[in-house]
């Protein structure tokens, strides 16, 4: 690693300073409305599935680890273009089925549990919503008046 020179500290010290202020900032935004519109758990229903809730969430963390490995051992072995992507998409099949199942094990344990499920089909897909006025880019708002020059 080359040693850093005088003139660089002020700019590390900034870059550092502003990846620290919007990791605090992000950290500290509270949502102003709740995710999801469905009925809220009461505090005993909580405490009753919190054990299998927190079981499930940890099987749920091993099994995408072990297809994030999966996939990285692809990709290192992948030759050309085309076996990455066929990596690419084997991962994110993986992960699709894997939500998929892990939403079936919450499904029927809430049913266990006399509780009612979520309706997780009601996210909302798509792109996110921009901020009025917002457009092109963040210091060009608007559609573009001319086409963007291809470098």
């Amino acid at each position: 690693m080359a040693p850093i020179t005088p003139w660089q500290r002020p700019l590390i010290a900034a870059a550092l300073l502003l990846g620290l202020g919007t990791a605090v900032q992000a950290q500290s935004t509270v949502p102003s409305k709740p995710r999801g519109e469905g009925p809220r758990l009461t505090e005993a229903q909580r405490l009753k599935v919190f054990p299998e809730t927190r079981t499930l969430a940890a099987q749920d963390h091993r099994a995408r680890i072990a297809i994030l490995q999966q996939g990285e051992r692809c990709i290192s072995a992948a030759t050309n273009g085309d076996g990455l992507r066929n990596c690419m998409r084997q991962e994110r099949d993986a992960l699709q089925n894997q939500r998929q199942q892990h939403r079936n094990a919450l499904r029927q344990m809430f049913v266990r549990n006399g509780i009612p499920v979520p309706d997780w089909s009601q996210r909302k897909r798509g792109p996110s919503p921009r901020p009025a006025g917002g457009g092109y880019g963040w210091d060009r708002p608007g559609q573009p008046t001319e086409p963007l020059p291809l470098l």
